[in-house]
């Protein structure tokens, strides 16, 4: 757009300098030299501008964080506004369909050229740059809310989007897209546990020395072939089993309200 704005101003200068009869000819020769030098040196300068913006995804880090090069230096950028499971957290297991939104990020991202934009604040205090990642006329941020690859995480200042993609992950909520679908399961599952544990089951493992609820999130990595189910909590503890930590409050209600 600049190059062609820069080449219509060329040619209107240069007609107007061949309209002007009493110039002579080796002064206008000279002006239109000089025009044509500012003019190509404007060109030379713009495309140089134009090289150091440009921003290519050099790696997708998870869900929600690229790097990238601009110039000659590479950046961390986390995306803004919405948050996808953890796949590369130091403290965190990996979560549910955090891979496969890494994978998305992945195969939309990696080596595509893309235009970042700021909102407040430009860093985070990892240093990582904040920003909404365009590629194209299409904002990434609000597109993986969309597919259901991400959740709506909006923190003050940077709020430039926050009714957009609330009304995007309502979206993908309402149509049971990516983890949203995934959380109709848990439900479900959630649900069989419950009637499970009405029935007075309680679950141990082959391998430790804790009973669970059949909801805990330590049952649900318990393998089939290592499960060892009890009727109450006296029935595990008289095998050798100790209430889990985080049920066990659970477990002893549970225990009380089928006395």
């Amino acid at each position: 757009m600049e190059q062609t704005l820069y080449a219509v101003l060329c040619a209107v200068l240069l007609l107007g300098l061949f309209s002007m009869p009493f110039l002579k000819p080796r002064k206008r020769i000279g002006l239109i030299t000089l025009v044509l030098i500012i003019v190509l040196i404007s060109l030379f300068l713009s495309a140089c501008q134009e090289e150091q913006d440009v921003i290519i995804v050099n790696r997708v880090v998870d869900g929600d964080t690229i790097e990238v090069k601009m110039a000659e230096t590479k950046e961390k950028v986390r995306l803004i506004g919405i948050d996808t499971p953890e796949t590369v957290h130091p403290e965190k297991d990996e979560e549910p369909y955090g891979k496969e939104a890494s994978d998305f990020s992945k195969e939309r991202l990696k080596g595509q050229e893309i235009r970042l934009e700021l909102d407040v604040e430009e860093r985070d205090r990892y240093g990582r740059i904040l920003a909404y990642v365009w590629l194209g006329d299409e904002m990434f941020n609000e597109t993986l809310l969309l597919e259901g690859y991400a959740r709506l995480a909006t923190f003050p200042p940077n709020v430039k989007y926050v009714e957009r993609f609330t009304a995007a992950q309502k979206e993908a909520r309402e149509s049971k897209r990516g983890l949203w679908a995934l959380e109709l399961e848990e439900d479900e599952i959630s649900s069989e546990g419950n009637q499970e544990m009405e029935q007075g089951k309680y679950l141990g493992s082959r391998n430790s020395d804790k009973y669970h609820l059949p909801t805990c999130k330590w049952a649900k990595t318990i393998k089939e072939k290592n499960q060892v189910w009890f009727e109450s909590p006296e029935e595990a503890e008289a095998a050798g089993y100790k209430p889990c930590k985080n049920c066990c409050g659970l477990c002893k209600e549970v225990s009380r309200v089928e006395k």
